[in-house]
């Protein structure tokens, strides 16, 4: 074959893996796209400005720290509760850490079929909401989850005394019905509870 031949040849050849490569990056790019919550709506949050656009937050707490801040203010005007003066720190942990952070002090065997439910831990001392390893905030469940804790950050930094648990969880869990509203849910289309179980959750025991 004469050398004018290979370097025909040879420019046919990287013309097609350089074709065969865009294709693939094109093909690659439509499929991150697609993965993305493009179909999910943004909300301004009331009283804020705060535009939320679920799916856009980075897993850190500097970039969760302005959505923090205007879910405080809107939780302080939404229910009168005191801003706090820092936003609690954010820790993503394994299911097993947030049962243990959850049932602390019981035996294991306590623990009962709660386990595989706990979406979310704050931690009182430590300030801290500890979220499930893979939490993101790609949906607005996911962020309705952080507004519910961010609800006992402010209740443990105004050192607001309850008669029970479950007295402390009537705000959290009002928040988040509201917080679910403004995307067009609620509590029971997204985590399965209705008004019989909210009453079980946000009222002492008889």
């Amino acid at each position: 074959m004469r050398e004018k031949d290979l370097r025909l040849l040879r420019l046919l050849l990287v013309s097609t893996l350089t074709s065969l490569w865009a294709q693939a990056k094109a093909d690659d790019f439509e499929v991150q796209a697609q993965s993305r919550p493009n179909d999910v709506p943004a909300a301004v949050l009331p009283g804020t400005g705060f535009v939320v656009r679920p799916g856009y937050f980075e897993t850190g707490n500097e970039s969760l720290r302005p959505l923090l801040e205007a879910i405080a203010v809107w939780l302080s005007s939404e229910f009168d509760l005191p801003p706090p003066s820092n936003p609690p720190t954010i820790s993503w942990v394994p299911a097993e850490r947030l049962s243990r952070l959850r049932f602390r002090g019981l035996p294991s065997d306590h623990w009962g079929g709660e386990k595989a439910d706990i979406l979310a831990v704050y931690d009182d001392d430590a300030r801290t909401i500890y979220l499930p390893a893979g939490w993101n905030g790609r949906t607005p469940a996911e962020l309705s989850i952080l507004a519910h804790e961010m609800v006992h950050h402010l209740q443990n930094l105004a050192g607001l005394k309850f008669a029970c648990p479950q007295e402390r969880e009537q705000i959290a869990y009002e928040a988040q019905q509201r917080w679910l509203r403004l995307f067009g849910s609620d509590l029971a289309a997204d985590f399965q509870i209705d008004g019989f179980m909210l009453l079980v959750l946000t009222n002492c025991p008889m």
